[in-house]
């Protein structure tokens, strides 16, 4: 008899145990992190231009319904997302093409209905590439921006020197995501 309470004791703790270690394990499963990169956003800063303030803007259509089903959760679930690079490129194809070198500043901005403007990233104009700026970022949640079926990128740039020729830009724009597909 004292056998059978010890094995059923033992059984016992053995299933506490596992159930412990599954409902555990799962806790860990909890958080997913995801990425998603915007990379076709065209800008063309058309001439003439004098210096100073130069507003470009673009409407993207966030996709995150897609990767959200993709990913077997529902948008809703997405907690936080934040910006993990704002890189500008000039694809200027003059003889005299224009660079970074005549920005003197540059503003980075999210917009989306029912959402304030908000600053993302900004730049002061030192750059290691005559054609490629990398934005410093301001480490802000974006999760509402993005959760909206359009979002708007806007860049102010300040610059030095007279735009004479349309130039032609992209921005690339890489965010994280922190999703709780189970809470």
């Amino acid at each position: 008899m004292k056998k059978q309470i010890t094995f059923s004791a033992l059984l016992l703790l053995i299933l506490a145990t596992g159930t412990m270690t599954i409902f555990n394990s799962c806790n860990k499963l909890v958080a997913l992190n995801l990425s998603k990169d915007y990379s076709n956003i065209d800008f063309v800063i058309t001439a003439p231009q004098a210096a100073g303030l130069i507003v470009i803007e673009d409407e993207i259509t966030s996709d995150l319904e897609a990767l959200a089903s993709s990913n077997g959760f529902d948008i809703n679930k997405i907690e936080s997302a934040n910006l993990k690079s704002v890189t500008l490129t000039i694809n200027d194809p003059n003889a005299t093409p224009v660079t970074f070198d005549i920005v003197d500043a540059a503003t980075g901005y999210l917009s989306a209905d029912n959402q304030t403007v908000l600053e993302v990233a900004s730049d002061d104009a030192v750059q290691t590439s005559a054609t490629e700026m990398t934005m410093d970022l301001k480490g802000v949640d974006v999760a509402p921006y993005l959760k909206s079926s359009k979002f708007k990128f806007k860049v102010n740039l300040t610059t030095n020197a007279p735009i004479t020729h349309d130039v032609p830009m992209n921005a690339k724009l890489s965010f994280s995501f922190k999703v709780t597909p189970l809470k």
